[in-house]
């Protein structure tokens, strides 16, 4: 392989980290106080692969000017990605830092600035000001002058916005949750333990930690009442040199002895001992002044230490003078949201705890979301092992319970309004336990809720309208399909109506799980929900908790054992469904007929074909002529060779462009079409050990898709030297493909000669016929010498009593005969050629004759299997020859 194409497969291998999410642009990002926060600054982040929860914050100095909108927690789809607004902190300015991209998968950064007005615009305050002046002179005078009106009537109390619209995101006193006696016990620790002790909260934002906490703080209010307590919250102050001093000033103020004298100046003394600490720390002293001087260095050092130790004195002192004026025994520090600082201000608090808080007076209570807290303490120490570190830090860890089925039912109960209540169960399949997303969610429910009853939407029930909103938030893929499908909800409640005993339905899990309740409690699924998703597109999207929700794919395990090349089982199983999904695009009666293929003018086999073909292959054909059955031939003879890379057989017509670029689409063409893990097709995908079988470029409805897709396809193979195989009618001389000096051009012309006389032996038709038919090998897989010969002596249409011949077969053959008509019309008043058995329009024209669900492709499978249908992908269909389907649209076949 060349160097610049190695040097690219090492880039897309390795540099994408499989999936890690990341800036879609790097460079440095500048906001300019001219015109921030009127226009709003929008950064979008790109996750190439799996679904995963990440965080976006502002760093360094910047944080304090600069905020990411709703907290900068975010749920990146697979794929996809997410676009978050930047809003004006507390202290706008002039000023730079850093935006930092926290996910499982990696860490991003982007330099970020806030640059200064133009001069005119830093003096307007000045000028606004003297207008501002003047127009309340001159308002002022008006009012002396302005007749009194009496102030309008307040309003009814049935007119007022009622109490409990939505739920208060503020951490809870009173337990709501079950877990007093967790409060309880955790008090009687901290009161009972022998110092110095650092109990570890642990838990995922929103699960309720804050909550806990002030609940263990009422209960040594209550009931211990030698002990001290103050509450710190080290993000209000990360950007203080040292994180020691707010804690103290955050101890003496809540303790109210702000005014003792005697603590003042301790606490002073205190402040000009970590003011040299932090000078001392920071001198540089280079080898060449130690040579020269080791008195100087030596009494440098010693100053340093000296200071540690009166520090420590000190504190002792301050601590001492604390319990005694407030006549406590025991000091209790709560600490709060520390995993919302950047990794120094982390560490340097923890530091902290440890040098100069281990004392046999103090407790402290560490409340965080341990996966945050390891990445920001990673980024800090490279190549520690942070969880061992943490270790040492905390020496009784707790992690927050997880919420029961029973109190989550209770909490469910305790916060739905009773026009909502109805959609109770539902909420227990699709609501993730965390009591802050449960809160979000019933929000924007009631929100919602009254919204549609003030816009009469009919007919409505808030059962479905709870359901559109959780497949929202859980499953963003089918939701995404339900906004282009809106009747998916009724299909999976007919393949349910329908379907065999044990067998399992292949929908996503979380919506076939609620139309299963709606089903079970009677119900009604609409079969059009375009409203509700009219409704929700505009609806506010909650903030999602670290675990958003079970639908959300992990993405630790698979994706480590993916980057270290652990795929031979995922491509074991993958080379099965392949093998059992590509045999089915074969003739459903009789042999695969030896097919006439022609390359550079010269006739050629298969096995010359499969023998020659090195690196692209280009097979074009007209319509029916067998390029499907080629391609499908070529993927089942590879698969038999084995020992390289898998061969993958994908229509073109079904990828989903929307996604960005080759990689992307066939990642996730695995996904749907052959149930591949995300992470493993991704692996796949970027570790070149997959052979590509692209059919149907000419189905591509959209000439813009179908040159999209070529140049990608170009793109790819020149990046990777992937073997690639594309099927197309007729493309032109200047076609991508076409000119590409790699891909190869294989014609298919239908059956040889030698089988065209075997197979039409018995009939006596015309020879522009023959030739006609020679280029439909589907339609002479499945003729019988009975049918030939009956046409020769009725002078019949070969077609016409093929088709009728065919129907005969059939055990529901009016209801079928009338469904090919309605589907042969459909595709040619939209000039196609094949139809997709998922598409709402064919749903609707089986459901018409009486098929719906699981019936649905059953009787696709009947037509196949009579020869009237050929089967191009998994949904996909078309007739087998171009007159069946003309025939079909003007009223044939038969009665």
């Amino acid at each position: 392989m060349p160097i610049a194409r190695l040097f690219v497969v090492v880039v897309l291998a390795v540099g994408t980290g499989f999936g890690a999410p990341q800036f879609l642009d790097n460079s440095a990002l500048s906001i300019s106080l001219e015109t921030f926060p009127r226009v709003p600054v929008k950064v979008t982040v790109v996750n190439p692969g799996p679904a995963v929860t990440a965080r976006i914050q502002v760093a360094g100095p910047a944080a304090s000017a600069v905020s990411v909108q709703g907290g900068g927690s975010v749920q990146l789809p697979a794929g996809g990605n997410v676009t978050v607004t930047l809003v004006p902190g507390p202290r706008l300015r002039e000023t730079s830092g850093q935006l930092v991209l926290y996910a499982e998968t990696g860490v991003a950064r982007r330099e970020l600035r806030v640059v200064p007005r133009h001069l005119l615009l830093r003096l307007w305050p000045y000028l606004a000001g003297g207008l501002i002046l003047v127009g309340l002179l001159a308002w002022l005078m008006w009012r002396r002058r302005r007749p009194r009106v009496e102030p309008a009537p307040a309003l009814k109390e049935e007119e007022q916005a009622p109490a409990g619209f939505t739920h208060s995101d503020e951490p809870a006193v009173t337990d709501s949750l079950g877990r007093a006696e967790y409060a309880q016990a955790l008090a009687l620790l901290a009161h009972s333990a022998s110092p110095p002790m650092v109990i570890g909260v642990y838990g995922e934002w929103g699960i309720g930690k804050t909550s806990l906490l002030k609940q263990v703080r009422q209960v040594i209010d209550d009931q211990y009442g030698d002990c001290a307590h103050v509450w710190f919250d080290p993000w209000r102050h990360q950007y203080d040199d040292n994180p020691v001093l707010p804690l103290l000033h955050t101890l003496v103020a809540e303790l109210g002895l702000a005014k003792k004298e005697q603590v003042a100046r301790t606490l002073r003394t205190i402040s000009e001992v970590l003011g040299s600490l932090v000078l001392s720390s920071t001198a540089r002293v280079n080898l060449a002044d130690v040579r020269s001087s080791l008195k100087e260095y030596d009494e440098q050092h010693f100053r340093i230490r000296s200071d540690r130790v009166r520090l420590d004195e000190y504190l002792t002192d301050l601590i001492a003078q604390a319990l005694a004026e407030t006549g406590k025994k025991r000091l209790v520090v709560f600490i709060d949201d520390l995993d919302r600082c950047a990794g120094d201000q982390v560490a340097g608090l923890l530091e902290a705890l440890k040098l100069h808080f281990n004392r046999d007076n103090c407790v402290f209570f560490l409340a965080v979301a341990k996966e945050p807290l390891l990445v920001a303490l990673g980024e800090k120490y490279k190549g520690l092992q942070v969880d061992h570190y943490l270790d040492k830090i905390i020496q009784f860890p707790f992690e927050m319970p997880r919420l029961s089925a029973a109190a989550f039912d209770d909490y469910l109960r305790s916060l739905l309004p009773e026009e909502i209540m109805p959609t109770r169960d539902l909420l227990r399949i699709g609501l993730p336990r965390n009591p802050r997303s449960i809160k979000r969610f019933l929000n924007v429910l009631i929100l919602q809720d009254r919204i549609a009853k003030a816009r009469q939407l009919s007919p409505y029930d808030v059962s479905t309208l709870a359901a559109i909103l959780l497949i929202r938030e859980g499953d963003g893929e089918f939701y995404a399909r339900l906004a282009q499908d809106a009747s998916l909800l009724q299909r999976i409640k007919e393949d349910l109506d329908t379907a065999e005993e044990g067998r399992q339905l292949d929908w996503s899990q979380l919506p076939l799980q609620l139309i299963s309740r709606f089903r079970d409690s009677h119900r009604a699924v609409p079969a059009d929900v375009g409203a509700y998703i009219d409704l929700v597109r505009s609806a506010p999207v909650p903030e999602h908790s670290e675990e958003e929700s079970k639908a959300v794919p992990p993405v630790g395990q698979p994706l480590v054992a993916a980057a270290r090349g652990e795929l031979a089982e995922g491509l074991a199983v993958l080379a099965e469904r392949v093998e059992r999904q590509v045999g089915q695009l074969l003739p459903a009666r009789g042999a695969v007929l030896a097919q006439d293929l022609d390359m550079d003018g010269r006739a050629i086999t298969l096995d010359d074909l499969v023998a020659r073909w090195d690196r692209g292959l280009l097979v074009v054909g007209a319509s029916g002529a067998g390029k499907t059955v080629l391609a499908a031939r070529i993927t089942l003879r590879l698969l038999e060779e084995g020992g390289g890379p898998v061969p993958v057989f994908v229509s073109l017509r079904s990828l989903d462009l929307s996604r960005p670029g080759f990689e992307m689409w066939m990642t996730h063409a695995l996904v749907q079409q052959y149930r591949t893990p995300i992470t493993e097709a991704l692996a796949m995908v970027n570790r070149q050990r997959l052979i590509y079988v692209l059919d149907g470029l000419d189905e591509v409805a959209d000439p813009a898709d179908r040159d999209k897709i070529a140049q990608e396809v170009v793109r790819w193979h020149e990046v990777t030297g992937a073997k690639i195989t594309v099927t197309d009618r007729n493309p032109g001389p200047g076609h991508p493909l076409v000119v590409h000096q790699d891909f190869v051009k294989v014609r298919v012309k239908g059956v040889t000669e030698q089988e065209m006389s075997r197979l039409l032996g018995a009939w006596k038709g015309a020879a522009a016929d023959a030739e006609e038919l020679a280029g439909a090998p589907a339609l002479l897989a499945n003729l019988t010498d009975s049918w030939l010969r009956e046409a020769s002596a009725e002078g019949r249409d070969l077609v016409e009593l093929y088709a009728d011949r065919a129907m005969a077969m059939l055990d529901d053959g009016p209801a079928l005969r009338e469904i090919l008509r309605d589907v042969a019309r459909h595709l040619i008043s939209r000039d196609g050629t094949s139809f997709d058995d998922e598409s709402r329009e064919i749903r609707n024209i089986f459901r018409h004759h009486g098929k719906h669900g699981r019936q649905v492709p059953q009787s696709l499978e009947e037509l196949v299997r009579a020869g009237l249908l050929r089967r191009l992908s998994t949904n996909e269909y078309q007739f087998v020859h171009h007159r069946l389907l003309k025939h079909f649209a003007e009223g044939g076949s038969g009665q």
